[in-house]
């Protein structure tokens, strides 16, 4: 049982605590105290998340980058009528020699076949070369077909072909060579890599 000592001590003590709690400066000093550790983890979680999303967004590109290189010698061609039981290894070879004055032997393509969705009646064929040489003498001569209903454009990743048609929508031109993206701005023309670099030239337009 307490003694009344022990009772006076406590009463001294709850009222001591009770004008410590009535001090508006000192609930300020805590305030401002758990203020700035709050602030101060806050801007430690802040810095780590940005951090993480610059890893993860280098990580995209190194993915990227790795998917493209995959398909340096990968080209499409669209406007091609699809037949039944086609081969399209032949018919690549045949629109080479016959539109392109380019003639390939048989054991220059990889291997071609259609894909994706039906665009103007025909599902465009995908085709790979053994040799890039080749590759890109055919794409350097896809002009030859401009009065036709055939063209020619490189295999881009699904990344990279938004950015270009973001590219073509917010600046008017854009075209691919090496499967990089190149603009026009004035006089100067552009790689363009990312969409930063697609604002910045919005900026220059």
């Amino acid at each position: 049982m307490p003694t009344d000592r022990v009772l006076r001590d406590d009463a001294l003590i709850t009222k001591i605590v009770e004008q410590v709690l009535k001090s508006d400066s000192l609930l300020e000093k805590i305030s401002q105290v758990i203020g700035e550790k709050t602030a101060a983890i806050i801007k430690a979680y802040e810095q780590k998340v940005v951090s993480l999303e610059v890893k993860l967004a280098k990580a995209y590109e190194d993915i990227d980058s790795l998917e493209q290189y995959s398909r340096l010698n990968n080209l499409r061609l669209y406007g091609i009528p699809e037949t039944p039981n086609e081969n399209t290894d032949v018919m690549v070879a045949s629109i080479c020699k016959d539109k392109l004055g380019i003639t390939i032997p048989p054991e220059s393509i990889d291997c071609s076949h259609r894909l994706g969705k039906v665009e103007n009646g025909h599902r465009p064929i995908v085709v790979k070369f053994c040799v890039r040489n080749i590759k890109q003498s055919i794409y350097n001569n896809k002009r030859k077909l401009k009065n036709t209903k055939i063209v020619i454009r490189e295999d881009l990743t699904k990344q990279r072909l938004a950015l270009m048609k973001d590219v073509k929508k917010r600046l008017g031109v854009a075209w691919t060579n090496h499967c990089k993206i190149f603009t026009k701005v004035g006089n100067r023309i552009y790689n363009v890599k990312t969409t930063s670099d697609l604002d910045n030239l919005t900026t220059v337009k």
